[in-house]
């Protein structure tokens, strides 16, 4: 009758060691998914923060080229400007070539 107990009792051990071997391995699969969702969230925040980065670097750059292209067209204004009141007749003459010139392209 001892021998009968003893298969039974390493059955129960066995099972106890898978058991634990069963709990540890999901207790690791649980660590490491949560090891995986920190870098993850870590990876998405240092992406988030270059891309923040990137575009304003673009909005700088693009608020700097209208600036200069503001500048170069009020330049250009005040050249025409000084040019007419230099010379009005021409101006004058020229604009009305111009009329001219559009009225017979678009007849």
């Amino acid at each position: 009758m001892a021998s009968a107990k003893m298969p039974n009792s390493g059955t129960h051990s066995t099972r106890d060691k898978l058991s634990q071997a069963y709990n540890l391995a999901g207790e690791a699969a649980h660590d490491t998914a949560e090891q995986v969702k920190t870098r993850a969230r870590e990876t998405a925040d240092q992406v988030k923060s270059r891309a923040r980065e990137t575009a304003d670097q673009v909005k700088a750059r693009t608020q700097a080229g209208v600036e200069h292209s503001k500048q170069r067209a009020h330049d250009v204004a005040e050249r025409a400007e000084s040019s007419i009141k230099a010379h009005p007749l021409v101006s004058v003459g020229c604009a009305f070539a111009a009329g001219w010139l559009i009225a017979k392209i678009l007849k």
